[in-house]
């Protein structure tokens, strides 16, 4: 019979690294390797932001097909399936030759995300303790930053060579999506609760504080994730110091493991919003910086607060919709992914406009916000 502390172990560190694949690596590698693909590839700031926003739309098709996946077929074929777009989508990026071959890559991979998040919310509460269910899930949302990490050293030495950089990220995926199938728990481990799952159930008053906000933190974060790198190489800063602070976002992200500890000590709604102003404060300084030391110090704030931002819409989401947590999870995903779907696509245009400073200071106002919705005080 495993001990508590084994199935804590088996669920956080598969868990972990299935969201640092799909996350760090098929959804967020796209701007990290942004630039090299842009000159190769001869892509505008709108057409990159209109690729980037289609990714995120596959993202939001994928999140509501695992709700079924999950209750039809268990946790295993939805963490199968997102390791096969996964390496579909980034083998496609890796051999583009054209902006509609990207295109293509990029919004398979994107897809894989969305079936690999919500099921974890069901296995933290069949697999973990309880009392540990706070740190489980911050410590697997946080899988995002150690992908991040990660990817961003790889993208450092591939320097040029942004299809072998993809094609590094392939034999990732390979090897972490047989880790976290082989982990999940069988089908039968797995009893949602019967509800109905009607418009009515996951949009109610007590989920539209936190709809809401999660549309909000997807509008600004976004614009992070898609031109981050590339406003930095626009302020004058080189290729491969711009992959450092992206690769210290991602280290930095490693530190929201510790949110659900945070949480417990200071409370959900504190917690939150301390994490949306770390968030918010990121992005001014990337928009207003013109230098290293600034935009690393952004990077940090940004690591942490994104990172603890999803952590906490996470155990907000499973006291919302406890009858069915993985649903509810997908709920939140799809408001996220309406603010990532529009983000980017606004972004570019006001790029184009009037240059990154003022997309970024606009992704900052969205993101701050977030603070007029908040968990509720217990």
């Amino acid at each position: 019979m495993p001990t508590a502390t084994h199935r804590l172990t088996r669920t956080v560190l598969p868990g972990a690294a299935m969201i640092a694949m799909t996350f760090g690596l098929a959804r967020y590698g796209y701007g990290l390797l942004l630039p090299e693909m842009q000159a190769e590839l001869h892509l505008s700031a709108d057409a990159a932001g209109l690729i980037s926003s289609g990714a995120f739309l596959s993202y939001l098709a994928a999140n509501s097909l695992t709700v079924w996946l999950t209750a039809k077929r268990g946790p295993r074929w939805a963490l199968g399936g997102a390791t096969g777009l996964a390496v579909v989508g980034m083998t496609v990026v890796a051999a583009a030759t054209n902006a509609t071959s990207l295109a293509v890559g990029v919004v398979v991979a994107g897809a894989a995300a969305g079936l690999a998040f919500p099921p974890y919310a069901d296995i933290v509460e069949v697999e973990v303790t309880p009392a540990r269910r706070a740190l489980a899930w911050s410590t697997i949302s946080s899988g995002t930053g150690w992908g991040v990490a990660l990817a961003g050293p790889i993208a450092v030495a591939a320097g040029q060579s942004w299809r072998l950089a993809w094609l590094v990220f392939v034999a990732v995926a390979v090897g972490v999506g047989v880790l976290a199938v082989l982990r999940a728990p069988a089908r039968a481990a797995i009893r949602p609760r019967r509800v109905e799952l009607s418009w009515s159930w996951f949009v109610c008053p007590r989920s539209g504080p936190l709809l809401v906000s999660a549309v909000l933190i997807g509008l600004g974060s976004s614009v992070w994730w898609a031109f981050s790198v590339d406003a930095l190489r626009e302020a004058g800063i080189a290729a491969t110091p711009a992959r450092i602070a992206y690769a210290v976002c991602g280290v930095a992200g490693i530190l929201a493991s510790l949110s659900g500890t945070v949480f417990t000590a200071l409370g959900l709604r504190r917690g939150y919003v301390t994490s949306v102003v770390l968030l918010t404060a990121a992005l001014v300084l990337l928009g207003t910086g013109t230098n290293l030391a600034l935009a690393l110090v952004a990077a940090v704030l940004f690591g942490a607060g994104y990172n603890a931002v999803v952590a906490a819409q996470g155990l907000w989401s499973a006291v919302v919709f406890a009858d069915r947590p993985s649903a509810g999870l997908a709920a939140v995903n799809t408001a996220l992914t309406i603010g990532t779907i529009v983000g980017p696509t606004a972004a570019g245009v006001l790029v184009e406009w009037s240059g990154y400073p003022a997309a970024l200071l606009a992704a900052a106002g969205c993101t701050m916000l977030a603070v007029t919705r908040t968990p509720p005080a217990g």
